[in-house]
């Protein structure tokens, strides 16, 4: 299971099968972070088309983490894959209030994430 730590916050991810890979953040992002967040998570569009970026374990969200999701976004796209977002209220918070731009599938649950993301062609 690979991992790496970048101030305030270590982010893992694991195969779930051939086509699905899910990354897990634990604390706080950031702008110390945020650049390594969405360079650790897209380099996972190597090995899987569709991704579960799961920050329901993350403290704090900063404005910065928009720019992981556009980041991540314009991966999906440049590999032809989609991902999902599993998240707790620190996202949920900056969701509401931001206009991202993008479309976000937005979840409460891994398993609901992973189960859009096996649906959806």
């Amino acid at each position: 299971m690979p991992c790496e730590s970048s101030v305030g916050a270590q982010f893992t991810s694991q195969q779930i099968s051939s086509g699905l890979v899910w990354v897990g953040v634990t604390g706080e992002i950031d702008i110390r972070n945020g650049d390594a967040l969405r360079s650790f998570a897209c380099r996972q569009f190597e090995s899987s088309q569709r991704l579960v970026l799961d920050l329901a374990d993350v403290e704090f969200f900063g404005s910065t983490g928009l720019a992981v999701f556009e980041g991540l976004d314009d991966c999906a796209k440049q590999h032809g894959g989609r991902w999902a977002l599993v998240c707790g209220r620190p996202v949920q918070r900056l969701l509401r209030v931001a206009d991202t731009g993008i479309p976000i599938q937005v979840h409460t649950s891994l398993e609901s994430a992973m189960r859009a993301l096996r649906l959806v062609a």
